[in-house]
């Protein structure tokens, strides 16, 4: 099993939940009490926008440089094949 889904739990109650993380910190829709959706969305929005030069100073300078890469890039083909057998049809 990969890392990422050993990382994802689904729970069926905030008593499995709360094993995991508080659950002051959900909102409370979802039985927290981090406050509304809404006021939350409008809190993560206005900090986004306040770090905005930030944003676009680092999508400015930190750029991958592929050329350093090592090996060629992969596609899809090259990572998992080509599925399927293939046979030349003729057609009258």
């Amino acid at each position: 099993m990969s890392n990422v889904l050993l990382q994802i739990h689904f729970h069926t109650s905030l008593q499995s939940a709360s094993e995991y993380f508080p659950i002051e910190v959900l909102p409370n829709e979802c039985g927290g009490k981090a406050g509304p959706i809404r006021e939350l969305m409008d809190a993560n929005y206005k900090r986004i926008v306040n770090f905005r030069e930030w944003f676009l100073e680092d999508e400015k300078n930190n750029r991958v440089n592929e050329s350093l890469w090592i090996g060629k890039s992969k596609t899809s083909d090259d990572l998992f094949g080509v599925d399927g057998s293939f046979k030349q049809i003729e057609i009258d």
